[in-house]
């Protein structure tokens, strides 16, 4: 059996990442003579026999064919949008009899003219260039409904931009002849583009170029959920995964305020990019709630469930029976990539809704998760949408950290515990004294106290995994600021604050003796955000400018 065999094979059986299968065709193709041959014969095969998705022949054939082979950045260094394993693909069933759309609310007239059967299709490769602006740099991964590349604006190049590279979402030739299918990819340019948050990923715009449908969308660096899951088989640690979890509920939530429904929502859909930060992607099949005014009724012109796209591991039972769309879906999904992230293990073993509830699968029971926790947890997957949690907020009061009711409860018994003993103290034993009233008198009402304590948990928990100052809006020094608006004289949060400083002069005190200037000048500045005064970083600030 030859590499490409072997290759081919550990990629089928889900044991390599499809752009490593890439790699191993672009040393076959470099060959040439009967291994090239042999591998075309290999790939039709396996195209032909079912075993090989369309879309994935396609693009390796491309990848024989090509001629040129341009160097591609390295492994690490890309979004690797690859494929994930077949049974957590996103299915896309043809479009049945659909009747007429209606033309009066169909803005992509103009996009389908040139789409014609008739028009001849050239294949797109590495070299490619749309629009004259966009120069195809690398293919990224294989979708549903299309290809991802990695791509080089010429415009950004011209405006002198520093980062010059945008991905594009290339509709495949099957869906284009697909009028459903091209609106399916406007509907996503334009919702995508009224999803402004820290935590979804920016989309540009849509456009057509000759025979071929795509969107442009924000490049970024670092790797799919989909491959952290893979690498922690046995799960990751709550702490770790806590801010994952909540960063991907953040963007959901967001989302269903402006009335948008995920609908393939998956550990393929999320990203972590060289920050650490969340990124969800691929809002290409959602869905708008049906609200009945105005501003919703790209409903009414295209459902994407009609498609039948959806990822069928992660989908809901109403998904299932096409339902209409309904946050709970979301939510369905949302459990089922946590429960994944925490155990290493789908909840279901993979099975959709449908079979798992057929033969009465329960959710195993996750060790490092409290009894609150894990009934939080089992609550969302549930089958039945009425038996679900309502909200994107009761699944993280749920799942979240402790309660601080319950440490609210715990501590204001100790208090008054404590306050009664010193009292008969004070009236039995000790003579009696003048008690100073305090400067300054703070009042903290009871819901307050409770966003405290639970700001103080939830920055020790990002303190643990490193997040001191970063990301943005999800780190220790955030949550710590936050409780001192409530509370200014807040001595947890104020000694939290110093010990970030103290936490980044050490680091930039060993990048610096590693002769990492860069990088300690970095954790100086990161430092000395959290603590202006903080005379150990000052005085490496000094050092490092006196070493330029």
């Amino acid at each position: 059996m030859n590499s490409l065999d072997t290759a081919l094979t550990a990629f089928q059986q889900s044991q390599i990442r499809f752009d490593e299968l890439l790699q191993v065709v672009r040393e076959t193709a470099r060959q040439g003579g009967p291994e090239l041959i042999a591998a075309r014969q290999r790939l039709e095969a396996e195209f032909r026999s079912g075993k090989l998705p369309p879309q994935i022949h396609a693009a390796l054939v491309a990848e024989l064919d090509d001629k040129t082979h341009v160097t591609h950045a390295p492994e690490d260094s890309t979004i690797k949008a690859s494929p994930v394993p077949i049974d957590d693909a996103t299915r896309i069933q043809a479009a049945t009899k659909t009747g007429s759309l209606n033309k009066t609310g169909m803005d992509t007239e103009s996009l389908l003219r040139g789409l014609q059967e008739q028009q001849a299709h050239k294949e797109l490769s590495v070299g490619s260039t749309l629009k004259n602006r966009f120069v195809l740099q690398q293919l990224l991964g294989v979708g549903g409904m299309g290809m991802v590349f990695k791509a080089t604006d010429l415009r950004k190049i011209e405006a002198a931009d520093k980062d010059p590279y945008v991905a594009l979402k290339v509709l495949n030739q099957d869906f284009q002849a697909n009028p459903m299918a091209l609106v399916s990819l406007q509907r996503e340019t334009k919702r995508a583009q009224t999803l402004a948050h820290p935590n979804i990923i920016k989309v540009y715009d849509f456009d057509r170029d000759g025979g071929h449908v795509f969107m442009s969308m924000e490049y970024l660096i670092g790797h799919p959920l989909s491959h952290l899951i893979k690498e922690h088989s046995a799960g990751l640690p709550f702490k770790q995964a806590w801010p994952l979890i909540r960063a991907m509920a953040d963007a959901l939530h967001h989302a269903h305020k402006k009335n948008i429904v995920h609908s393939d929502f998956k550990p393929g859909n999320v990203f972590i990019d060289e920050n650490g930060e969340v990124r969800v992607l691929d809002f290409g099949i959602a869905c708008a709630i049906k609200q009945g005014d105005k501003d919703h009724q790209d409903a009414t012109v295209f459902n994407a469930r009609a498609l039948g796209a959806f990822t069928p591991a992660y989908a809901s039972l109403e998904q299932l029976q096409n339902s209409d769309p309904d946050p709970r879906d979301d939510i369905y999904a949302l459990a089922c990539v946590s429960y994944e992230l925490l155990s290493g293990k789908h909840p279901f073993g993979r099975l959709s809704a449908d079979k798992a509830q057929e033969v009465n699968l329960q959710a195993k029971p996750i060790p490092q998760l409290s009894r609150r926790q894990m009934k939080g947890l089992q609550k969302a997957l549930a089958f039945q949408q009425a038996q679900r949690t309502a909200t994107i907020d009761e699944f993280i009061n749920a799942l979240g950290p402790r309660s601080t009711v319950f440490y609210g409860l715990w501590g204001s018994g100790i208090v008054a515990v404590t306050l009664f003993a010193i009292n008969i103290y004070l009236s039995m034993i000790a003579p009696p004294t003048v008690v100073e009233a305090p400067k300054v008198a703070v009042q903290i009402a009871p819901e307050q106290q409770q966003k405290i304590n639970d700001l103080l948990e939830l920055a020790s928990i990002h303190a643990d995994v490193g997040y001191l100052t970063a990301p943005t809006g999800s780190n220790a020094l955030w949550a710590y600021r936050e409780i001192l608006k409530i509370d200014p004289y807040n001595q947890p949060a104020t000694s939290g604050i110093l010990k970030i400083a103290d936490m980044l002069e050490q680091q930039a005190w060993e990048a610096y003796e590693k002769s990492d200037r860069s990088t300690a000048l970095k954790k100086v500045q990161e430092g000395l955000e959290a603590n202006p005064s903080h005379k150990g970083l000052l005085s490496l600030r000094e050092k490092l400018r006196a070493s330029q």
